[in-house]
């Protein structure tokens, strides 16, 4: 795999003549941030050659992300996040997307704007509102009220016929939470990037952060005090972790175990999984100090692999592990940022990406397929916001 020239000597050179500094268990040295800077704008200069005329971002591998409805908000919001010195280039690229989304939005809903081929709606609904609160001006008020609204009453409740018992109670999916439908679909991913974003508009009730604890204690695996026999919620297997699914067994990339105590199985708590319920409890508001919160930073700390996603088997017949290493290395830049923790990490990262970027500043993973990852749009999106919060956290 070709990388960039300057890249690939310099992170040699870092690895081979670095001053102690480098080494230590403090992050941000002057090193490591030029090396990272570099990698970031080669990054965003790769994806600026990619926008299409009318500022949006298509893929050229997956027929579902060829709208551009969530690839899109999704690039332009990592880009908007990225300290690098952008020009009046930049700036126009930036007003073109803005304007696509516009365009592609129904009353402040995204990625149903061809009705027969839904393109993530709840993600691009959640990303393209990030963008809007970032960037969008006067004229944008109104659809960000509706983007609000539609992920507000996008959450499994009882307002849709789900009762607290039921298991996907408190969460989000795709984007369809009627019944009957393919409603039951619900994960950590989707739920925590709704949650995010209606927290970056203060717009959290009480009543979605009720419904969302209660969600997120099921996927901890922590007692409950609602009485019924849903495994997931008697605290077999508890650990700190997350899984990602309640009601989806193939989307818990983590598999199930069998508890001898019990003689019921339960599914086991991996790193992206638990990246995603850290971070959806951060947007929630949740003490520092809380058990829930000090217990998945534990399991973290305890299960760390810059590689490949923790608690993800390896001799799995699908290979999750190596499907998801680009998705895995954002969401922990994103989390060990969020939580600051001190030490190596950022130089662990930066070591990683330096290895793998390409000479055009893209990312692919080819063993990715699985989960997309051999799109480079996407792939390189990753890698951008891993860069992000690095950077930032500093």
């Amino acid at each position: 795999m070709k990388v960039s020239l300057n890249i690939l000597i310099f992170s040699i050179l870092i690895s081979i003549w670095a001053p102690p500094s480098l080494h230590s268990e403090g992050g941000g040295t002057p090193e490591e941030n030029f090396l990272a800077n570099q990698m970031l704008q080669e990054a965003c200069s790769y994806l600026l050659s990619k926008q299409f005329p009318d500022g949006s971002w298509r893929s050229e591998v997956y027929g579902l992300l060829k709208s551009g409805q969530s690839l899109t908000p999704f690039i332009l919001n990592a880009y908007l996040d990225s300290p690098i010195e952008k020009s009046k280039k930049h700036d126009e690229m930036i007003k073109k997307s803005i304007d696509f989304l516009r365009k592609k939005n129904n009353k402040g809903i995204h990625g149903k704007h061809d009705p027969d081929f839904l393109d993530y709606p709840n993600y691009s609904t959640s990303y393209a509102l990030q963008c809007f609160l970032k960037f969008g001006s006067e004229q944008d008020q109104k659809n960000i009220e509706q983007s609000i609204e539609y992920l507000q009453n996008q959450q499994f409740s009882e307002n849709v016929g789900f009762p607290p018992q039921s298991a996907p109670y408190g969460g989000w999916g795709f984007g369809i939470n009627q019944k009957p439908s393919i409603g039951s679909f619900v994960d950590l991913a989707h739920s925590r990037r709704v949650l995010e974003s209606i927290s970056n508009a203060a717009s959290i009730t009480p009543q979605i952060r009720n419904r969302s604890i209660i969600f997120l204690n099921r996927l901890q695996k922590r007692k409950s005090s609602l009485d019924d026999s849903l495994i997931w919620e008697k605290d077999i297997g508890y650990d700190g972790g997350f899984f990602s699914s309640p009601t989806i067994a193939y989307a818990n990339k983590g598999r199930s175990k069998f508890d001898k105590s019990s003689g019921k199985e339960y599914f086991k708590s991996y790193a992206t999984a638990t990246c995603d319920g850290i971070l959806s409890m951060i947007a929630l508001g949740y003490d520092p100090h809380s058990t829930e919160l000090k217990d998945a930073k534990k399991w973290l700390l305890q299960n760390q692999n810059w590689e490949l996603p923790a608690g993800v088997p390896l001799d799995d017949p699908a290979p999750w592990a190596e499907s998801m290493r680009l998705y895995n290395l954002m969401v922990l830049s994103e989390t060990y940022s969020a939580l600051e923790i001190q030490g190596n990490w950022r130089k662990k990262i930066i070591h990683f990406l330096a290895k793998i970027q390409r000479a055009d500043g893209s990312f692919i993973n080819n063993k990715g397929g699985l989960m997309k990852e051999d799109d480079p749009l996407l792939s390189t999106t990753y890698a951008i916001i891993a860069l992000n919060k690095l950077l930032i956290s500093r």
